[in-house]
């Protein structure tokens, strides 16, 4: 859980401070995504049925002017939609690594949120959920383009 609770700390940071000083964003960017994943991979808990109120609602247009700030060279990238599929004339859609890092943002603020407000297993709960339906793909997809970066 202290893991968990720094690398969130850490990666949140990029959406709340407009100006993170670091010499290598892109690599320690990478570094917190493969943690996040791995945590997420690793989560056990069990189920809080307390009931607690809403985390608040963390600003996306607040939280993408920070993270444009911080990775001002990151935008839109075109991804396979269907990679299993091996056909001449693929399908493919665009991208955007501002709005994944920012939506990844958004999702852990929430779980922040959670593990000052509620229990360790509201949290976890929470940090699993958000990543199975929503984040996984887009750390996926923005683990990806910082590779493709870096070649």
């Amino acid at each position: 859980m202290s893991k968990l609770k720094k690398l969130i700390d850490e990666i949140t940071e990029f959406g709340i401070n407009p100006k993170v000083e670091l010499t290598d964003k892109n690599d320690v960017l990478k570094k917190l995504l493969v943690g996040i994943y791995s945590e997420f991979l690793n989560a056990e808990f069990e189920f809080d049925e307390a009931d607690y109120e809403k985390e608040p609602e963390f600003d996306y247009k607040e939280i993408l002017k920070n993270v444009k700030s911080n990775f001002q060279n990151f935008g839109w990238y075109s991804s396979v939609l269907d990679s299993n599929k091996m056909e001449p004339n693929i399908e493919i859609g665009i991208g955007d690594e501002l709005d994944d890092l920012t939506d990844i943002i958004k999702d852990l603020l929430a779980v922040k949120w959670r593990m000052e407000n509620t229990s360790l297993n509201d949290a976890l709960w929470n940090f699993e959920f958000s990543m199975r339906t929503h984040s996984e793909q887009h750390l996926v997809d923005l683990l990806k383009r910082l590779k493709e970066r870096s070649e």
